[in-house]
C-alpha cells in the first residue's frame, strides 16, 4: 500500500509518517517547501510538490497512490489562507481523490468541531466532514482534541504580547488566578528563552 501525507512536516503528521514507514508502508508526502521536509527524505519518504492552494499541483501528487492521509491544517495566524487551503483547497483534494479512485481517504479533524461555528478553523473542518462524507469515497475521520505542544505557542505567547488567539467555552471557565500563575510562570522561562537563545549564537 502505498500512502500520501499531507502535513507530514507537522506535529501530527511527522509521527504518522514514523508509524507508517514503521509499518513498512511506501510513503510519499506533498510538501511546499524542500527545504523545511528535508528530514523526511533521511527518513525514506519520498517528497512530491504539492500546494493545497495551488489545485493543478495536486493531481500528479496521487499518482500510483492507494490511501491519503490528510493532516494538515493551517495555524490560527493564518487567517488569510483558511478559506484557500482548508476549504477550497480540501474540497479539491476530494474531487482529485475521486477521479485517481483513491481507495480509502483519511481526514483529521477536530472533536465537536460542528459545535463551534463562531471558530473559523473549526467551521471548515465541519465542512469538510459533511463534504468527505458526500464524496462517496471510502473514508475513516478522526476527530482530535488540541495538543499541549501547542500550548506555549498558541497560547502563552499570544496572551504575553497581547495578541488574538482562539479558545472555547471550556477554557473560559478558568479562573483567574489560574491564568495570572500561567501568565507569571511562562514569563520566566519565556524570558530566559530569550536570553539563552541570544547569547548562543
Amino acid at each position: 500500500m502505498s500512502l500520501l501525507i499531507l502535513g507530514g512536516t507537522g506535529t501530527l503528521g511527522r509521527q504518522i509518517v514514523l508509524q507508517a514507514l514503521t509499518k513498512g508502508y511506501k510513503v510519499r508526502c506533498l510538501v511546499r517547501n524542500f527545504r523545511k521536509a528535508s528530514f523526511l527524505k533521511e527518513w525514506g519518504v519520498e517528497l512530491v510538490y504539492g500546494d493545497l492552494a495551488k489545485p493543478e499541483t495536486i493531481p500528479p501528487c496521487l499518482k500510483g497512490i492507494t490511501a491519503i492521509i490528510d493532516a494538515s491544517t493551517s495555524r490560527p495566524d493564518e487567517l488569510d489562507s483558511l478559506k484557500k487551503v482548508d476549504w477550497d483547497g480540501k474540497l479539491y483534494l476530494i474531487q482529485a481523490a475521486k477521479a485517481a479512485k483513491i481507495k480509502r481517504f483519511i481526514f483529521f479533524s477536530a472533536q465537536n468541531a460542528e459545535q463551534f461555528d463562531n471558530i473559523p478553523l473549526m467551521k471548515l473542518k465541519s465542512g469538510i466532514e459533511k463534504k468527505l462524507k458526500e464524496s462517496q469515497l471510502p473514508y475513516t475521520i478522526f476527530r482530535l482534541t488540541g495538543f499541549y505542544q501547542g500550548l506555549i505557542e498558541q497560547y502563552a505567547i499570544p496572551i504575553l504580547e497581547n495578541l488574538p488567539f482562539w479558545v472555547t467555552n471550556e477554557i473560559l471557565i478558568f479562573h483567574t488566578w489560574i491564568l495570572k500563575i500561567l501568565r507569571n510562570f511562562v514569563y520566566v522561562h519565556y524570558k530566559f528563552l530569550k536570553q539563552l537563545i541570544k547569547h548562543s549564537f
